[in-house]
Formats: structure tokens, sequence, C-alpha cells
């Protein structure tokens, strides 16, 4: 897919088939996240945890529900099904949190990695803190004591396939 095309296909997916990506597919998205431009410093101290594993998903799952912004009371899955969640953390966090922009650079590698495969995926952040304040649920993801999850990223087949798609255009002020 050309640049520019891939880029009106990327979008939040948040419907799933059941069926777990390749590991073909798995292993590109992972090389994406691998070309991400890092702060200075900060690559010894990124880590990715991907989560296969239905168990520890489902668990995940309920740990990280929450309510609705469309529809308040109605409380949903916040990995929407999805087969696949890989966690970006890093340690030793900075004054300036400048690892925040590292996670958002890994993510959106790997977000534009999927879209090209036409893999569905979504931006995973709200509901972590949640997964933060689990100690169980942190120690089966085999997190060193000192990593902190700062975002997440879920993929999988969508139900619907990919489209490109017209948004509307974000404020431009010249100066």
């Amino acid at each position: 897919m050309e640049l520019e095309e891939l880029f009106s296909y990327r979008r939040s997916t948040r419907m799933y088939e059941k069926q777990q990506i390749t590991e073909e597919q798995l292993q590109q998205i992972l090389e994406a996240a691998q070309n991400a431009p890092l702060a200075v410093g900060n690559r010894p101290k990124a880590r990715l945890t991907v989560v296969q594993n239905m168990e520890i998903l489902n668990e995940i799952r309920e740990c990280c529900k929450t309510e609705s912004r469309r529809n308040p009371g109605v409380i949903r899955d916040s990995l929407y099904g999805a087969p696949t969640l890989i966690l970006v953390s890093e340690s030793s966090l900075s004054e300036d949190r400048i690892e925040l922009c590292d996670a958002a650079c890994i993510i959106e590698n790997m977000m534009l990695e999927a879209t090209n495969l036409g893999l569905g995926c979504c931006y995973i952040w709200g509901c972590l803190s949640k997964l933060r304040a689990n100690s169980e649920l942190l120690r089966k993801l085999d997190l060193e004591k000192e990593q902190v999850i700062l975002s997440g990223f879920i993929c999988g087949t969508p139900v619907k396939p990919l489209y490109a798609k017209k948004r509307e255009a974000i404020t431009i002020n010249r100066i």
C-alpha cells in the first residue's frame, strides 16, 4: 500500500474476529516497533510485552472494563475482543515524561504496519490505570519491577474490512 493510501485506511478498529493473527504478521508488527524513533538513550529502557494467551487476556479484559463514553451506563470490553495486546512500558520515567512520546511513536509504527497487513488495530490508554494497579496481573505479565506500562496496542482481523476514509480536517493556525 502506498503511504498516502495507508494513512487513509488507518483507523481505530473496535470489532475483531476471534482468530489469532499469524506469527508472520506479529513479527512484521514487532519489526515496525523496532524502527520507531525514540529519545536519545531510551531504547534500552523500552519494553514490549505481547499478550496472546487467552486466559491472561480475559483477566486483563475483566480488570480493565470501562463505561462506554457513547453509551453511559454500558460497561464495555476495553480491548474490544482483540486477540493480541502489545503493552509498551519503560523504566525510570524522566521529569518531562518523554517516554510517553516514545510509546506513541512505537504504537503508531505498529498501527501503520498492522493497517498495511489489512489488520485492525486500536490505541489503548484510558483503562490501563486499572491494569497498573493490579499487582497480580502485573506479575503474570512478567514485567520488571521498575517497568511502568505507558500504553497499549490491540490488533486482529477486523469484523469489517478496512476502507479508505475521508476525515474532518484538523484546524491549522499559521503564524
